[in-house]
């Protein structure tokens, strides 16, 4: 009886998550409004990027090892967001959003795993003594 209540509580919270617009229903969606408004987060955050790269760059974190090194493999991820991003062009051209939408949310990945590692250079950068 136990097990049921649980199961039935961790439903009605999955329910009400889905209900509030918390965990997105993909269920009708329009695949090409979601791919266009993904590519415009992704537009968003790649904008922010160049302005966080010049901001290091200006800083100098090409002195610091770590931080070069962090900075490469940021431009890494950088790198397959762009390939991820030509595959999902690609798809809408031809008109397969849904597709196109799965790739794009990858390319957001690949974007966000960058930022993550501009942070900890920025972090490297600001938190050494003069």
């Amino acid at each position: 009886m136990k097990r049921l209540f649980k199961f039935n509580v961790i439903l009605f919270v999955i329910a009400s998550f889905v209900a509030m617009g918390a965990i997105p229903s993909m269920a009708g969606e329009n695949y090409k409004a979601l791919y266009q408004k993904t590519i415009k987060t992704n537009d968003g955050i790649r904008h922010q990027i160049k302005v966080v790269k010049k901001k290091l760059t200006k800083a100098g974190y090409k002195k610091n090892k770590t931080a070069a090194g962090i900075m490469s493999d940021a431009n890494d991820q950088i790198k397959y967001a762009n390939e991820v991003r030509a595959k999902a062009e690609k798809l809408a051209k031809k008109g397969k959003y849904k597709a196109a939408y799965l790739w794009a949310y990858q390319e957001f990945q690949y974007l966000v795993k960058a930022v993550v590692k501009l942070n900890v250079i920025n972090n490297l950068i600001t938190s050494q003594p003069k």
